[in-house]
């Protein structure tokens, strides 16, 4: 599945499974798995959070939609003990397996062709879905069914995803002219209902936000850092999360 995709469509008529799938399969660089072994900067990035808060090593994981097999990899390489990667893309699927190969983590590495609602499930630690669950909003109960089934008592699911709490927001952003990127048939930004219905599934769920005033850095890519460090700040301010642009939630089962 695609990364999080801002709303509109580029000009280049390509969707965005044909940009992921056009991309190169190079080996992760160890300056990366070196970052998000420290997360220095989880406050500001919502990855380095995830694997500052829920650390891989020894545990085992689920990676539904996993596109390119970028997180499949990096969950490896920090010492994951077993990724089943996920997705409904075979060429995608063929890239994930690539680069755990490329990568020297293929013997930790599963990959499943096919829907999550009908694959059988294995029992996890954690399941994480980044940038998924935007392009199945019509799906979101029996997804997160699935996605229950998947985990061990006490696992924990993770998601990331572009929010919009305030329609207008969205609706002002659409009529601006802030650069759009590719968006796959059906998808859209999840909402709050969106978020309290898979919440309803679990025993334990909570959210923290992103994305509030760092979405200026389409504009102004230089300010990218002092805008996330702002937004940072902003989690303190009640009722800014409204204005967030991305959530990642995690749930306990």
């Amino acid at each position: 599945m695609p990364n999080p995709m801002a709303s509109g469509k580029i000009t280049n008529g390509h969707n965005a499974t044909e940009v992921q799938l056009s991309l190169p399969i190079t080996a992760t660089s160890e300056d990366i798995i070196k970052r998000y072994r420290e997360n220095r900067h989880w406050r500001l990035y919502e990855k380095e959070w995830i694997y500052r808060n829920f650390p891989p090593a020894g545990k085992t994981w689920l990676d539904f939609g996993c596109g390119t097999g970028e997180i499949t990899s990096q969950l490896a390489l920090l010492g994951a003990a077993r990724v089943t990667a996920i997705d409904v893309t075979p060429g995608l699927l063929d890239m994930t397996q690539k680069q755990a190969e490329i990568d020297g983590v293929a013997e930790r590495v599963r990959t499943i062709c096919g829907d999550i609602t009908t694959a059988p499930a294995e029992q996890v630690d954690f399941v994480i879905a980044y940038a998924v669950l935007h392009h199945v909003p019509d799906r979101l109960q029996e997804v997160t069914e699935a996605i229950v089934r998947w985990l061990k008592p006490g696992g924990t699911f993770i998601l990331c995803e572009p929010v919009c709490y305030i329609p207008m927001l969205e609706w002002m952003r659409n009529h601006s002219s802030v650069p759009h990127d590719a968006l796959d048939d059906g998808e859209r930004k999840l909402t709050g209902a969106d978020l309290t219905l898979i919440e309803s599934q679990f025993r334990d769920a909570k959210r923290v936000h992103f994305n509030t005033v760092r979405r200026l850095s389409r504009v102004i890519p230089s300010a990218d850092r002092s805008l996330r460090s702002i937004d940072s700040a902003l989690r303190m301010v009640p009722g800014s999360s409204y204005f967030s642009g991305n959530v990642i939630g995690y749930c306990r089962k």
